[in-house]
Protein backbone atom coordinates (compact mmCIF):
# COMPACT_ATOMS: atom_id res chain seq x y z
CA UNK A 1 0.00 0.00 0.00
CA UNK A 2 1.36 3.43 -0.91
CA UNK A 3 1.01 6.53 1.31
CA UNK A 4 1.37 10.10 0.28
CA UNK A 5 4.30 12.17 1.48
CA UNK A 6 2.01 14.51 3.48
CA UNK A 7 0.48 11.54 5.32
CA UNK A 8 3.91 10.18 6.33
CA UNK A 9 4.94 13.60 7.62
CA UNK A 10 1.79 13.76 9.74
CA UNK A 11 2.45 10.32 11.26
CA UNK A 12 6.07 11.22 12.07
CA UNK A 13 5.05 14.34 13.92
CA UNK A 14 2.41 12.41 15.82
CA UNK A 15 4.98 9.79 16.96
CA UNK A 16 7.44 12.47 18.15
CA UNK A 17 4.72 14.15 20.15
CA UNK A 18 3.81 10.80 21.71
CA UNK A 19 7.40 10.11 22.75
CA UNK A 20 7.63 13.49 24.44
CA UNK A 21 4.38 12.88 26.30
CA UNK A 22 5.38 9.34 27.33
CA UNK A 23 8.90 10.45 28.26
CA UNK A 24 7.56 12.48 31.12
CA UNK A 25 8.49 15.87 32.42
CA UNK A 26 11.83 17.64 32.31
CA UNK A 27 13.12 19.52 35.34
CA UNK A 28 16.51 21.18 35.12
CA UNK A 29 18.93 18.47 34.03
CA UNK A 30 16.90 15.44 35.22
CA UNK A 31 14.28 13.47 33.33
CA UNK A 32 11.60 11.98 35.56
CA UNK A 33 10.19 8.93 33.83
CA UNK A 34 7.20 8.76 36.14
CA UNK A 35 5.05 11.39 37.78
CA UNK A 36 6.67 14.75 38.52
CA UNK A 37 8.20 14.87 42.01
CA UNK A 38 6.70 16.62 44.94
CA UNK A 39 8.20 19.95 45.87
CA UNK A 40 11.76 19.38 47.17
CA UNK A 41 12.14 20.31 50.84
CA UNK A 42 14.51 23.18 51.41
CA UNK A 43 17.43 22.43 53.76
CA UNK A 44 18.95 25.28 55.68
CA UNK A 45 22.75 25.38 55.54
CA UNK A 46 24.30 25.88 58.98
CA UNK A 47 26.78 28.66 59.36
CA UNK A 48 30.04 26.89 60.18
CA UNK A 49 31.68 30.02 61.58
CA UNK A 50 28.96 30.32 64.22
CA UNK A 51 29.28 26.63 65.14
CA UNK A 52 33.08 26.78 65.42
CA UNK A 53 32.96 29.91 67.55
CA UNK A 54 30.70 28.08 70.03
CA UNK A 55 33.08 25.11 70.34
CA UNK A 56 35.89 25.09 72.95
CA UNK A 57 38.37 23.51 70.46
CA UNK A 58 40.15 21.46 73.10
CA UNK A 59 43.04 19.12 72.49
CA UNK A 60 42.01 15.83 70.87
CA UNK A 61 43.66 12.56 71.89
CA UNK A 62 44.37 10.35 68.87
CA UNK A 63 44.46 6.64 69.71
CA UNK A 64 46.73 4.88 67.21
CA UNK A 65 47.37 1.17 67.75
CA UNK A 66 48.95 0.99 71.24
CA UNK A 67 50.06 4.61 71.21
CA UNK A 68 48.39 7.94 71.94
CA UNK A 69 49.15 11.27 70.34
CA UNK A 70 47.71 14.67 71.21
CA UNK A 71 46.28 16.90 68.50
CA UNK A 72 46.75 20.39 70.04
CA UNK A 73 43.94 22.92 69.90
CA UNK A 74 46.36 25.45 68.38
CA UNK A 75 46.93 23.13 65.44
CA UNK A 76 43.17 22.81 64.93
CA UNK A 77 42.78 26.61 64.96
CA UNK A 78 45.47 26.87 62.28
CA UNK A 79 43.38 24.55 60.09
CA UNK A 80 40.51 27.06 59.96
CA UNK A 81 40.35 29.29 56.88
CA UNK A 82 37.84 31.87 55.69
CA UNK A 83 36.14 31.73 52.30
CA UNK A 84 33.14 33.17 50.46
CA UNK A 85 30.27 30.84 49.65
CA UNK A 86 29.43 30.67 45.94
CA UNK A 87 25.65 30.45 46.27
CA UNK A 88 25.14 33.09 48.96
CA UNK A 89 28.14 35.35 48.66
CA UNK A 90 28.53 35.25 52.45
CA UNK A 91 31.83 34.78 54.24
CA UNK A 92 32.21 31.65 56.35
CA UNK A 93 34.86 29.36 57.87
CA UNK A 94 35.93 25.89 56.84
CA UNK A 95 38.57 23.34 57.78
CA UNK A 96 41.48 23.30 55.37
CA UNK A 97 41.52 19.91 53.66
CA UNK A 98 45.13 20.42 52.56
CA UNK A 99 46.39 21.22 56.07
CA UNK A 100 44.68 18.18 57.56
CA UNK A 101 46.19 16.01 54.83
CA UNK A 102 49.64 17.44 55.56
CA UNK A 103 49.26 16.78 59.29
CA UNK A 104 48.12 13.17 58.85
CA UNK A 105 50.78 12.49 56.22
CA UNK A 106 53.46 13.72 58.62
CA UNK A 107 51.90 11.72 61.46
CA UNK A 108 51.97 8.60 59.31
CA UNK A 109 55.76 8.85 59.02
CA UNK A 110 56.08 7.86 62.68
CA UNK A 111 53.50 5.07 62.36
CA UNK A 112 53.91 3.41 58.99
CA UNK A 113 56.40 0.55 58.96
CA UNK A 114 57.22 -2.08 56.42
CA UNK A 115 56.66 -5.72 57.38
CA UNK A 116 59.76 -7.69 58.36
CA UNK A 117 60.23 -11.06 56.73
CA UNK A 118 61.43 -13.93 58.86
CA UNK A 119 64.99 -15.18 58.41
CA UNK A 120 66.28 -18.50 59.60
CA UNK A 121 69.71 -19.82 58.62
CA UNK A 122 70.88 -23.12 60.11
CA UNK A 123 74.57 -24.06 59.78
CA UNK A 124 76.03 -27.16 61.46
CA UNK A 125 73.07 -27.39 63.82
CA UNK A 126 73.37 -23.78 64.98
CA UNK A 127 71.22 -20.83 63.94
CA UNK A 128 73.51 -18.25 62.37
CA UNK A 129 70.71 -15.83 61.65
CA UNK A 130 67.24 -15.74 63.20
CA UNK A 131 64.81 -12.88 62.65
CA UNK A 132 61.15 -13.40 63.58
CA UNK A 133 58.61 -11.86 61.22
CA UNK A 134 56.78 -8.68 62.14
CA UNK A 135 53.62 -7.09 60.72
CA UNK A 136 53.89 -3.74 58.99
CA UNK A 137 51.63 -0.80 59.84
CA UNK A 138 49.87 1.70 57.61
CA UNK A 139 47.72 4.62 58.78
CA UNK A 140 44.57 5.02 56.67
CA UNK A 141 44.76 8.75 55.96
CA UNK A 142 41.41 9.09 54.15
CA UNK A 143 39.33 7.52 56.93
CA UNK A 144 41.45 9.24 59.59
CA UNK A 145 40.73 12.59 57.98
CA UNK A 146 36.96 12.01 58.15
CA UNK A 147 37.19 10.89 61.78
CA UNK A 148 39.29 13.91 62.80
CA UNK A 149 36.93 16.36 61.09
CA UNK A 150 33.95 14.68 62.74
CA UNK A 151 35.66 14.92 66.13
CA UNK A 152 36.34 18.65 65.66
CA UNK A 153 32.82 19.51 64.49
CA UNK A 154 31.14 17.49 67.23
CA UNK A 155 33.47 18.54 70.03
CA UNK A 156 34.89 15.06 70.71
CA UNK A 157 37.95 14.82 72.93
CA UNK A 158 39.35 11.56 71.55
CA UNK A 159 39.22 9.49 68.40
CA UNK A 160 40.53 6.11 67.28
CA UNK A 161 42.48 6.26 64.02
CA UNK A 162 42.49 3.10 61.86
CA UNK A 163 45.81 1.37 61.23
CA UNK A 164 46.08 -1.42 58.67
CA UNK A 165 48.23 -4.46 59.50
CA UNK A 166 50.42 -5.55 56.59
CA UNK A 167 51.30 -9.23 56.69
CA UNK A 168 54.92 -10.14 55.91
CA UNK A 169 55.49 -12.23 52.82
CA UNK A 170 57.68 -14.69 54.72
CA UNK A 171 56.80 -15.95 58.21
CA UNK A 172 58.67 -18.42 60.38
CA UNK A 173 56.09 -21.10 59.66
CA UNK A 174 57.02 -20.87 55.98
CA UNK A 175 60.80 -21.08 56.37
CA UNK A 176 61.19 -23.18 59.50
CA UNK A 177 60.59 -26.90 59.71
CA UNK A 178 61.79 -27.16 63.33
CA UNK A 179 58.63 -25.72 64.88
CA UNK A 180 60.38 -22.58 66.19
CA UNK A 181 57.67 -19.98 65.75
CA UNK A 182 57.16 -18.03 68.97
CA UNK A 183 59.04 -16.13 71.68
CA UNK A 184 58.28 -18.35 74.69
CA UNK A 185 60.60 -16.88 77.34
CA UNK A 186 62.70 -13.78 78.03
CA UNK A 187 65.20 -13.10 80.81
CA UNK A 188 66.94 -9.82 81.64
CA UNK A 189 69.58 -8.55 84.06
CA UNK A 190 71.51 -5.31 84.50
CA UNK A 191 75.30 -5.17 84.84
CA UNK A 192 75.50 -1.40 85.35
CA UNK A 193 78.60 -0.47 87.36
CA UNK A 194 80.65 -3.43 86.16
CA UNK A 195 84.34 -3.06 85.32
CA UNK A 196 85.43 -3.12 81.70
CA UNK A 197 86.90 -6.61 82.19
CA UNK A 198 83.63 -7.90 83.63
CA UNK A 199 81.62 -6.34 80.78
CA UNK A 200 84.01 -7.92 78.26
CA UNK A 201 83.55 -11.36 79.84
CA UNK A 202 79.77 -10.99 79.86
CA UNK A 203 79.72 -10.20 76.15
CA UNK A 204 82.12 -13.00 75.22
CA UNK A 205 80.24 -15.49 77.37
CA UNK A 206 76.76 -14.50 76.13
CA UNK A 207 77.86 -14.84 72.50
CA UNK A 208 78.57 -18.54 73.08
CA UNK A 209 74.86 -19.19 73.61
CA UNK A 210 73.51 -17.09 70.78
CA UNK A 211 71.95 -19.40 68.19
CA UNK A 212 71.97 -22.60 70.26
CA UNK A 213 69.22 -25.02 69.17
CA UNK A 214 67.97 -27.70 71.56
CA UNK A 215 66.04 -30.68 70.27
CA UNK A 216 62.74 -31.75 71.85
CA UNK A 217 63.42 -33.91 74.90
CA UNK A 218 67.10 -32.89 74.94
CA UNK A 219 68.87 -31.59 78.06
CA UNK A 220 71.05 -28.48 78.11
CA UNK A 221 74.18 -27.87 80.16
CA UNK A 222 75.53 -24.34 80.60
CA UNK A 223 79.05 -25.56 81.36
CA UNK A 224 79.20 -27.91 78.38
CA UNK A 225 78.54 -25.00 76.03
CA UNK A 226 80.80 -22.62 77.97
CA UNK A 227 83.87 -24.83 77.73
CA UNK A 228 87.22 -23.75 79.11
CA UNK A 229 87.41 -20.40 80.87
CA UNK A 230 90.83 -18.88 80.34
CA UNK A 231 92.57 -15.89 78.83
CA UNK A 232 93.48 -18.11 75.87
CA UNK A 233 89.76 -18.52 75.21
CA UNK A 234 89.20 -14.76 75.10
CA UNK A 235 88.24 -14.08 78.73
CA UNK A 236 89.86 -11.33 80.80
CA UNK A 237 91.07 -11.54 84.40
CA UNK A 238 89.06 -9.94 87.16
CA UNK A 239 89.82 -9.40 90.86
CA UNK A 240 88.15 -11.92 93.19
CA UNK A 241 88.50 -12.83 96.86
CA UNK A 242 90.09 -16.24 97.27
CA UNK A 243 91.57 -17.70 100.46
CA UNK A 244 91.36 -14.29 102.09
CA UNK A 245 93.34 -12.56 99.33
CA UNK A 246 92.56 -10.54 96.21
CA UNK A 247 93.65 -12.51 93.15
CA UNK A 248 92.95 -12.29 89.45
CA UNK A 249 91.08 -15.05 87.66
CA UNK A 250 89.69 -15.19 84.14
CA UNK A 251 85.96 -15.06 83.46
CA UNK A 252 84.65 -12.76 86.18
CA UNK A 253 81.04 -11.89 85.31
CA UNK A 254 80.00 -15.16 83.65
CA UNK A 255 77.43 -15.76 86.38
CA UNK A 256 75.59 -12.78 84.91
CA UNK A 257 75.17 -14.91 81.79
CA UNK A 258 74.00 -18.02 83.64
CA UNK A 259 71.59 -15.99 85.79
CA UNK A 260 70.00 -14.31 82.77
CA UNK A 261 69.67 -17.58 80.85
CA UNK A 262 68.11 -19.19 83.94
CA UNK A 263 65.50 -16.42 84.04
CA UNK A 264 64.57 -16.95 80.39
CA UNK A 265 64.28 -20.73 80.91
CA UNK A 266 62.01 -20.13 83.90
CA UNK A 267 59.74 -17.81 81.89
CA UNK A 268 59.67 -20.30 78.99
CA UNK A 269 58.27 -22.92 81.35
CA UNK A 270 61.14 -25.35 80.72
CA UNK A 271 62.02 -28.09 83.23
CA UNK A 272 64.94 -26.98 85.43
CA UNK A 273 67.26 -29.93 86.15
CA UNK A 274 70.00 -28.15 88.14
CA UNK A 275 70.24 -24.68 89.62
CA UNK A 276 72.11 -23.29 92.60
CA UNK A 277 71.90 -19.74 94.00
CA UNK A 278 75.02 -17.70 94.75
CA UNK A 279 76.71 -18.06 98.11
CA UNK A 280 75.82 -14.44 99.02
CA UNK A 281 73.67 -11.63 97.57
CA UNK A 282 75.14 -10.02 94.46
CA UNK A 283 73.73 -6.61 93.48
CA UNK A 284 73.92 -7.38 89.75
CA UNK A 285 71.29 -10.08 90.22
CA UNK A 286 68.50 -8.10 91.86
CA UNK A 287 65.89 -9.11 92.75
CA UNK A 288 67.62 -11.59 95.04
CA UNK A 289 66.35 -15.14 94.73
CA UNK A 290 66.23 -15.18 90.92
CA UNK A 291 69.83 -16.10 90.10
CA UNK A 292 71.91 -19.12 89.09
CA UNK A 293 75.61 -19.53 89.83
CA UNK A 294 77.95 -21.76 87.80
CA UNK A 295 81.56 -22.93 88.08
CA UNK A 296 82.96 -25.41 85.56
CA UNK A 297 83.44 -28.83 87.11
CA UNK A 298 81.64 -27.83 90.31
CA UNK A 299 78.25 -26.17 89.74
CA UNK A 300 76.17 -26.21 86.55
CA UNK A 301 72.91 -24.79 85.22
CA UNK A 302 70.90 -27.46 83.43
CA UNK A 303 67.41 -27.52 81.96
CA UNK A 304 65.44 -29.66 79.51
CA UNK A 305 63.49 -28.86 76.38
CA UNK A 306 60.23 -30.53 77.32
CA UNK A 307 58.28 -28.90 74.47
CA UNK A 308 57.07 -30.73 71.38
CA UNK A 309 59.60 -29.07 69.02
CA UNK A 310 63.05 -27.51 68.89
CA UNK A 311 63.86 -24.37 70.86
CA UNK A 312 66.33 -21.64 69.97
CA UNK A 313 68.37 -19.50 72.40
CA UNK A 314 69.34 -15.96 71.46
CA UNK A 315 71.36 -13.45 73.48
CA UNK A 316 72.01 -9.73 73.07
CA UNK A 317 73.35 -6.75 75.01
CA UNK A 318 71.44 -3.45 75.08
CA UNK A 319 73.35 -0.72 76.91
CA UNK A 320 73.89 -2.24 80.37
CA UNK A 321 71.23 -4.92 79.96
CA UNK A 322 71.84 -8.55 79.10
CA UNK A 323 68.84 -10.21 77.46
CA UNK A 324 68.17 -13.85 76.62
CA UNK A 325 65.26 -14.85 74.39
CA UNK A 326 64.08 -18.41 73.94
CA UNK A 327 62.01 -19.19 70.84
CA UNK A 328 60.04 -22.38 70.36
CA UNK A 329 56.61 -23.81 69.62
CA UNK A 330 53.44 -22.20 70.90
CA UNK A 331 52.14 -25.24 72.77
CA UNK A 332 49.68 -23.28 74.88
CA UNK A 333 51.53 -23.31 78.18
CA UNK A 334 51.26 -20.18 80.31
CA UNK A 335 53.79 -19.20 82.99
CA UNK A 336 53.04 -17.08 86.06
CA UNK A 337 55.68 -16.04 88.60
CA UNK A 338 55.00 -15.20 92.24
CA UNK A 339 58.01 -13.48 93.78
CA UNK A 340 60.87 -13.57 94.38
CA UNK A 341 60.37 -12.71 98.05
CA UNK A 342 63.19 -12.06 100.56
CA UNK A 343 62.93 -13.00 104.24
CA UNK A 344 65.06 -13.59 107.33
CA UNK A 345 67.23 -10.67 106.29
CA UNK A 346 69.95 -10.00 108.86
CA UNK A 347 72.22 -7.07 109.62
CA UNK A 348 75.25 -8.86 108.14
CA UNK A 349 73.47 -9.04 104.75
CA UNK A 350 72.54 -12.71 104.82
CA UNK A 351 69.01 -13.63 103.79
CA UNK A 352 66.71 -16.21 102.33
CA UNK A 353 64.46 -15.90 99.29
CA UNK A 354 62.04 -17.88 97.19
CA UNK A 355 59.71 -17.67 94.22
CA UNK A 356 56.95 -19.89 92.92
CA UNK A 357 56.47 -20.72 89.26
CA UNK A 358 53.04 -21.81 88.08
CA UNK A 359 52.77 -23.46 84.65
CA UNK A 360 49.34 -23.97 83.14
CA UNK A 361 49.41 -26.34 80.17
CA UNK A 362 47.10 -26.40 77.15
CA UNK A 363 45.14 -29.36 78.54
CA UNK A 364 44.35 -27.40 81.71
CA UNK A 365 46.81 -29.24 83.96
CA UNK A 366 48.85 -27.11 86.36
CA UNK A 367 52.38 -27.51 87.74
CA UNK A 368 53.69 -25.41 90.65
CA UNK A 369 57.34 -25.30 91.75
CA UNK A 370 59.05 -23.44 94.56
CA UNK A 371 62.65 -22.28 94.07
CA UNK A 372 64.47 -21.58 97.36
CA UNK A 373 67.66 -19.58 97.87
CA UNK A 374 69.85 -19.19 100.96
CA UNK A 375 72.52 -16.48 100.96
CA UNK A 376 75.34 -16.02 103.45
CA UNK A 377 76.86 -12.70 104.47
CA UNK A 378 78.46 -10.74 101.61
CA UNK A 379 82.25 -10.65 101.05
CA UNK A 380 83.13 -14.13 102.31
CA UNK A 381 86.74 -15.25 102.53
CA UNK A 382 86.23 -17.29 99.38
CA UNK A 383 83.97 -16.50 96.47
CA UNK A 384 83.17 -17.82 93.04
CA UNK A 385 85.56 -16.03 90.66
CA UNK A 386 82.89 -16.12 87.92
CA UNK A 387 80.41 -14.01 89.90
Amino acid sequence: MLFSKSFLTFVSRLLIAGIIVLGGFYFGSVFYLTDPPEEIEKVSIENFAEKISSLPLNNIVLHIQNDNKVLPSETIKNWLESYVRDYSGKEDLRLSSEKIDEYLTYLALSINTQPINAKFVLIDGKAQEFVPSEYGLNLDINISKKLVIDAIINGKKEVNLPVELIEPAITLSRVNELGITTLIGRGESNFSGSSQARIHNIKVGAAKYNGIIIKPGEGFSFNSTLGEVSEQKGFESELVIKSGKLVREAGGGLCQVSTTLFRSAIMAGLSILERKPHSFPVRYYDPQGFDATIYPGVVDLRFKNDTSNHILIQSRVENTKLIFDIYGPDDGRKVALDGPFQYEQKANGSMKAYFVRKITFADGSVKEEKFDSTYGAPAPLERNPLE
